[in-house]
């Protein structure tokens, strides 16, 4: 009997460690908001980088809340990956390391050899996209023309 009550014990203590091991991601895109609300109009709390890792508590349609430190958030699931990325140069290293945005762009097999020799190839213009890029939306203008325009989040949320 005292066999069996250990088994049982066993079992339960893997079952609970298991539901409630943490979900650890690491940010793989070069920036990514931490919003208020799933969704791209929520408002934006915080901003993380390329390589940091967040606590995943729980997901849905396509957004994850998560933990970052103290602070918790929605950030977009696409933005995350269950990879632990690792940013460390050596002391002999730190004068020639690379960014972040490097290294996010080189994890995808992208570099600036790259995009200028895409560039000349496919001749097309990509003025627009790099002055879109530029672009910063302020989050309390958006608020206030949400607000405004009386506009609702799906599911209710403002």
């Amino acid at each position: 009997m005292p066999k069996r009550v250990v088994l049982v014990v066993l079992i339960s203590v893997s079952v609970v460690t298991a539901l409630c091991a943490q979900t650890m991601m690491s940010v793989e895109v070069r920036e990514t908001q931490v919003r208020s609300t799933p969704g791209f109009l929520g408002r934006i709390d915080a901003v993380l980088n390329y390589g940091d890792r967040v606590e995943v508590l729980e997901e849905t349609q396509g957004w994850a809340r998560i933990r970052h430190g103290v602070s918790t958030g929605w950030v977009h699931a696409s933005a995350l990956t269950t990879r632990r990325i690792v940013m460390q140069a050596g002391e002999a290293d730190v004068q020639r390391a690379a960014t972040s945005s490097e290294v996010a762009l080189a994890g995808r097999g992208f570099n600036q050899e790259v995009e200028d020799r895409y560039r000349a190839e496919s001749g097309l213009d990509y003025d627009t996209v790099d002055r879109m890029e530029g672009y910063a939306l302020d989050p309390e203008r958006l608020a206030a023309f949400l607000s405004e325009g009386k506009l609702r989040l799906p599911g209710g949320v403002q």
